[in-house]
């Protein structure tokens, strides 16, 4: 690949600004499609003889509503990403939200036709060739809807749910980016963002600005954490009135039927991890050696020891992306090439850009959408790996019939770990200076600690907090003493200072999508690295049986995929103890290469 890659990604073949093909005109087309839908499933009669038909009709015209919404709510989060300050981009969201309401209202029309067809017409049904490729989606949702209330009532949910439950989520937003945090900056003390405040207390290369920082957050969090609780017990609060209305007792339902994952799954994997909570702690204990403190506190845990002085530029990075896709398949390889060829990657540093990453599925167009900033670094290299991966498991998916596309949260993380792994392992071997080695080794670690440590810590927060709940409202100063409680759990003795309000400024803590949102992660991340685990031992062969997990994720539980594609029992310790094994290799690893260091 000699010619130079944009850095730039083409929307416009996409949507245009004029003629037929406007965003504006789509919106309309699919809010008419959606009325006629939501219209239709009304119509259906139970009795007649031609139901079958019918509703196989109705089936994939509720598809065609689904990816077209998703693709537009997706084209729509890419153009105000592009630039912050599109206000048409803004205002089209804000109608892409009201058509997720209507859809949502359809989805709870259909779950109350599915679960009033009786069982002997269920049978017959099912076993339909028309449905064969989304069999398991729609057998799930059957089963799951009779664990709700009635229409009328989920219709009522779902609506008081905007202003209530929604409304708090709103109100979270507005006061965590309205905190301001008085630093020291360029010499003179400013008022800066909660966001950037953070990440000056955890990236700074000075201990002193991180230790003067973090004074500074905690008593601006101390000073609004009230109000932060009262919205934090107010959401749970609506969560748990729902569950309780619905007959829910396990307050996890939510996020194992989400993730279709069983519970003694996932308490095998947290099981698993805590009896590794040493990786941490050796990992952490030896850079408070290498930085010559007595002990560190939880801000010196995130700041890099080593930093990359390589810069590598934009065809560099895909030259590498490209060059190691093509090591584990030539479907991976040209996959990559097509997405940089073809202006799927926006990577452009520069103003009026959104913060973060993400990959964009693009259903219709069967294409995807990857957006980051990249500055020269390794990390952002890596950013891209992973962002691809979650395009490469779109372009798997993009093949199947909507319902068949629609992947648990965790499995969600399969691909774009994986291709993480691919290229992030490919530059630590080929590293020669030893200072570069650990720079990069340090990236790998620390992000495998994040899965390890931190969001399962967030976990047992949030499974502590929601049983408090339960019980009546949680005060701020409750909320702190769990949190350091949890923290002091995952540490030990290792560190000095906890951060008692990590609870405020976790976005995922006030989602209204779901509780646990935080534990997905993890589950995607162990359950990916297993994977990339069995790919080394199965060499080039393994390649077609991974295109087949990524295929059926959407038709199977993560159990299943794991028997199916890998000989694996997720309820066995062994798999999450080997999937854990890559991130011990790289502190042992470390820790070796930084012995004549201290």
């Amino acid at each position: 690949m000699v010619k130079t890659i944009s850095e730039n990604w083409d929307l416009k073949s996409l949507y245009s600004k004029t003629g037929l093909n406007t965003i504006e005109g789509k919106i309309q087309e699919l809010s008419g499609m959606m009325s006629r839908v939501s219209e239709s499933i009304d119509t259906l009669d139970m009795d007649k003889s031609s139901l079958h038909k019918e509703l196989v009709n109705f089936l994939q015209d509720m598809q065609q509503v689904m990816s077209g919404w998703l693709e537009i709510d997706e084209y729509l989060i890419c153009l105000h990403s592009e630039d912050v300050e599109n206000d048409l981009a803004s205002q089209l969201l804000e109608e892409s939200a009201l058509l997720k309401q209507k859809l949502q209202s359809i989805q709870i029309k259909l779950d109350q036709l599915l679960i009033s067809i009786p069982e002997s017409g269920w049978s017959l049904f099912i076993l339909q060739e028309e449905v064969s490729s989304y069999r398991f989606y729609l057998e799930e949702r059957r089963r799951l809807a009779q664990d709700k209330l009635s229409s009328d009532t989920e219709q009522l949910i779902n609506q008081l749910s905007v202003n209530g439950f929604g409304g708090w989520e709103q109100l979270y937003q507005q006061l965590v980016s309205n905190l301001k945090v008085p630093i020291k900056k360029d010499g003179q003390e400013k008022n800066v963002s909660i966001g950037e405040a953070l990440d000056k207390a955890m990236n700074s290369t000075d201990r002193s600005i991180r230790q003067e920082t973090v004074k500074s957050i905690n008593e601006v969090c101390r000073n609004n954490a009230d109000i932060f609780a009262s919205v934090l017990n107010r959401i749970a609060g609506f969560r748990l009135d729902i569950y309780k209305n619905r007959g829910w007792t396990n307050i996890l339902k939510e996020v194992l039927d989400t993730n279709r994952i069983q519970e003694t799954t996932l308490h095998t994997m947290v099981a698993t991890i805590n009896q590794h909570r040493d990786l941490s702690r050796r990992f952490i204990e030896r850079k408070a050696q290498l930085e010559k403190i007595d002990k560190a506190s939880w801000y010196d845990t995130y700041s890099p020891t080593f930093r990359t002085k390589a810069k590598v530029s934009y065809n560099e990075a895909v030259e590498i992306i490209v060059k190691q896709f093509f090591q584990f398949s030539d479907k991976l390889g040209k996959f990559a090439e097509r997405a940089f060829n073809e202006g799927w990657i926006e990577v452009e540093d520069r103003d009026d850009k959104a913060m973060g990453g993400f990959c964009a599925s693009m259903p219709v167009a069967k294409e995807s959408r990857v957006f980051l900033t990249f500055r020269g670094n390794y990390q952002d290299v890596v950013t891209i790996a992973h962002e691809l991966g979650h395009a490469y498991h779109n372009y798997i998916l993009h093949e199947e019939p909507a319902f068949a596309q629609e992947k648990g949260t965790s499995v969600a993380e399969t691909a774009s770990t994986f291709m993480e792994n691919l290229v992030l392992d490919a530059v630590i071997d080929q590293a020669t200076d030893k200072d570069e080695k650990l720079a990069l080794l340090e990236m790998k670690i620390s992000s495998g600690l994040k899965y390890l440590g931190m969001v399962p810590n967030m976990f047992q927060f949030e499974l502590d907090f929601y049983r408090k709940r339960q019980k009546g409202l949680v005060t701020a100063d409750e909320l702190v003493n769990v949190m350091e409680r949890v923290e002091r759990d995952l540490y030990g003795n290792t560190i000095d200072e906890v951060n008692p309000y990590m609870w405020m400024v976790i976005g995922h803590f006030y989602s209204t999508e779901q509780a646990f949102y935080n534990i997905p992660y993890t589950i995607g991340y162990l359950f990916s690295n297993g994977i990339y685990s069995l790919s080394k031992q199965n060499g080039s062969k393994f390649s077609e049986q991974y295109d087949e997990l990524l295929k059926n994720s959407g038709k199977m539980t993560v159990e299943q995929l794991a028997e199916t594609y890998l000989d694996q029992d997720l309820t066995n310790r062994k798999y999450w103890d080997d999937s854990i094994k890559p991130i011990r290799d790289a502190v042992e690893q470390y820790l070796k290469l930084t012995e004549d260091i201290t």
